[in-house]
Order: structure tokens, then sequence, then C-alpha cells
């Protein structure tokens, strides 16, 4: 098991709440947790099954920055309004 911290742009909790279902929903990730204020993404993951990279990048696709990965114009315009976090 592996452990590790990654920042993932968001503002609430229909963004907790898609973050952390996508994340967990991912074959190997035993447990992802998103703390609003920080903004960082707890994870405890199984690595012969994936990897921060593959998580950061679904969790992109589905509209939130990354460290590693930026959300597709896109798809970051069609989340709620209270769910935009760029400037």
């Amino acid at each position: 098991m592996n452990t590790q911290k990654i920042d993932v742009k968001g503002n609430c909790q229909m963004c907790k709440d898609r973050i952390e279902k996508t994340a967990n929903g991912l074959d190997g990730v035993l447990l992802a947790t998103w703390d609003q204020k920080s903004e960082e993404l707890n994870l405890s993951f199984d690595s012969s099954k994936t990897s921060v990279d593959t998580i950061s990048k679904t969790i992109a696709e589905v509209g939130h920055d990354t460290e590693k990965h930026k959300a597709d114009l896109d798809v970051y315009n069609a989340l709620p309004a209270c769910c935009k976090y760029r400037d």
C-alpha cells in the first residue's frame, strides 16, 4: 500500500463529493479523502494497480486541476458555478 497527498483544486462539498467519488472509483484506490480547506487529496492505493499520475489525470478529466494535470476548459466550464475555482 502506498500513501500520498496531491493538490487538487476545488471549492465546495459538491467538489469534495466529485473528487472523492472519482478517485475512490479507480481500481487500486483503497481510500481517497479531499480536504476542502487545504485542497489536498489524501490517497491510499495499491501501486501495482494504479499510480498517482493515473489518479491525477482521472480527476482532471472530471474538471479539477491537480498538481500534475489541468482540466480541459470545456469540462471545467460545465462544472456548477459554485465549483469554479479558476480566477
